[in-house]
């Protein structure tokens, strides 16, 4: 268990903190969840072009479940771990820059990494057969996002990578959410 530890910590020191004041800039910048709502209002705009008002706005409802999820079941894991974050951890100090704002004492696992990459799958499963182009620019959005993290100094690469795996899970189950409240309560769609 103190290998995987340590590999997790030398992957973490490894991706942390490499740039300058711009790339500094540009991570603050894509991890911040407001900076973001151009791009989901290019994805509501395809939502509403392929689905309509009716089932748009079901799909709204069906992502603010897994966002909720994402960052509630995030919350119980760090709670419950109570692993402390990168910048926290007094063996790293000195080895780990906290680039971003701080985050809070425990950071295991990242709701941000989870909430991000669990959009970029519902998306993925809605819009991969009409929008690729959009599906790829929404996964290296949350691939950046989840990235992001790390360079901060806010959570590990571990914390990254279950934080993943956990957006994917949630993506698949608010999408056949979506699937079903649309064939519930939806209008039929081309």
């Amino acid at each position: 268990m103190n290998d995987l530890k340590d590999l997790d910590w030398d992957a973490t020191i490894a991706l942390n903190d490499w740039g300058n004041d711009v790339v500094d800039l540009f991570f603050n910048t894509i991890t911040h969840k407001l900076y973001s709502i151009p791009l989901y209002l290019v994805l509501l705009y395809f939502f509403y072009k392929k689905l309509g008002w009716k089932n748009t706005m079901i799909s709204v409802v069906a992502i603010a479940i897994l966002i909720a999820a994402s960052d509630q079941i995030a919350n119980l894991f760090k709670d419950g771990f109570e692993r402390l974050r990168p910048f926290r951890e007094p063996a790293l100090d000195g080895l780990i820059s906290k680039v971003g704002r701080s985050g809070g004492t425990f950071g295991f696992y990242s709701a941000h990494a989870s909430s991000a990459v669990g959009l970029a799958t519902f998306v993925c499963l809605l819009l991969w057969n009409t929008q690729r182009l959009l599906c790829v620019v929404t996964i290296i959005w949350a691939m950046l996002v989840a990235y992001s993290r790390v360079y901060l100094g806010l959570h590990y690469l571990g914390d990254i990578l279950m934080g993943a795996v956990m957006g994917i899970l949630l993506g698949l189950i608010c999408f056949k959410l979506f699937a079903f409240a649309k064939a519930r309560y939806g209008t039929k769609t081309k």
